[in-house]
């Protein structure tokens, strides 16, 4: 075999390797959103990857470490997306505005995002703190964030004190806790909140509380 047939046949079978590896992750981030870890079935993670439980183990050792793998997979596409806003680039209230509505429509689209972050809360946050990426990527975001809150203040927009860790918790839960709570919230309040009109009414509404809160002469 030549030189350039050996590393072609190296490059299909990285290439192959890292398909079967991500059909598993994505595999398990269904079952985990469905069984949480506990109750996650490897068969059922091979199964619907078209792999063996053999491959399973050579690529993630065991149940935790997919788990694991899968939660910093979630939390990298969200901070993924997130770059691609590029807030720097933007005024400031459009910035803000503009990851408001997309946190929003994020989470409405990702339902994966939102049952494995409450799957892991369940677990009190036993898996996460051992991702150190997670932290790592979201502190340069946050940092973005503070930036577009001191121009906003310098520019006589923003009123000042606005921490950009809060303000970026606030933005989420807004999204989170109305989409991840639909059905006893619908239940509660005799309307189905989960129907496109109230869907696109709460979006609305979210994107215009953090404006306001934002704007100069709110206190």
């Amino acid at each position: 075999m030549s030189k350039v047939d050996m590393n072609t046949s190296k490059a299909v079978r990285s290439r192959n390797a890292q398909a079967t590896s991500q059909a598993i992750l994505e595999s398990a981030i269904v079952e985990f959103c469905e069984y949480g870890l506990s109750g996650a079935s490897t068969s059922r993670i091979v199964e619907r990857a078209g792999c063996n439980i053999r491959m399973l183990y050579h690529y993630f050792q065991n149940k935790e470490t997919l788990y694991k793998a899968a939660l910093e997979q979630v939390y990298n596409q969200l901070r993924g997306r997130e770059a691609e806003l590029s807030i720097l680039d933007r005024d400031p209230m459009d910035a803000i505005k503009t990851l408001t509505a997309f946190t929003f429509d994020y989470m409405r689209d990702t339902p994966a995002f939102i049952k494995l972050v409450l799957g892991e809360n369940l677990l009190q946050g036993e898996f996460i703190r051992t991702i150190p990426s997670i932290p790592r990527s979201s502190r340069p975001f946050i940092q973005s964030i503070q930036t577009q809150l001191d121009r906003g203040v310098a520019a006589g927009i923003f009123r000042s004190g606005i921490d950009a860790t809060q303000l970026y918790i606030s933005i989420v839960s807004l999204s989170f806790m109305y989409l991840s709570s639909q059905y006893t919230l619908s239940v509660t309040f005799g309307v189905d909140i989960s129907s496109e009109e109230n869907i696109r009414t709460r979006r609305l509404h979210v994107v215009d509380m953090i404006e306001k809160y934002l704007k100069l002469g709110a206190e």
